[in-house]
């Protein structure tokens, strides 16, 4: 009777122990940088050309975070462009909010958009993840960028303001 009850419970520690490893988090940590073109109207120097084409940390932003089973978690970056988070082994997008929500870049109303233009725009994510029991895996899918309000994406031209020069 003895030896049966401490079966039972070494077969329940080892139960436990054996979801409490299944259940482990891994650190995860990404450095978001976006890029600010130069939407100035008179023509930039050298010095205004390299500073539009140097990384600058995506700072204070929101991201979304979508696991592969379909769960959905708001990130924020920190002053460095930052975000430290612990993730479940599995597979996960990450996304600006706009295009999450199907929204326009700037917040305009959609009807002054390529509505074929902005599914495909809606579907690029930020980067992909893959994080496994050992080693995690991320791909960078799409730089990121802010616009010149004559650039922004899939607006169509009627409703575009004029490009400086």
């Amino acid at each position: 009777m003895r030896m049966n009850l401490t079966c039972k419970l070494l077969f329940v520690t080892f139960l436990f122990l054996g979801f409490d490893v299944l259940a482990q988090k891994k650190s995860v940590t990404l450095e978001l940088s976006y890029y600010e073109p130069y939407c100035g109207g008179a023509r930039p120097n050298d010095e205004i050309l390299a500073e539009s084409q140097k990384p600058k940390p995506y700072a204070g932003r929101k991201v979304i975070l979508i696991s592969g089973t379909g769960k959905v978690d708001t990130l924020t970056t920190d002053a460095k462009g930052k975000i430290k988070v612990k993730l479940k082994t599995g597979e996960y997008s990450l996304m600006e909010p706009w295009r999450y929500y199907k929204r326009s870049f700037n917040g305009a109303p959609l009807e002054h958009f390529d509505k074929a233009c902005l599914k495909t725009e809606w579907m690029k994510t930020i980067a992909l993840l893959s994080v496994g029991k050992k080693k995690t895996k991320i791909s960078f899918t799409n730089e990121l960028s802010n616009y010149c309000e004559w650039n922004i994406p899939c607006l169509l031209e009627t409703h575009a303001p004029p490009a400086r020069e």
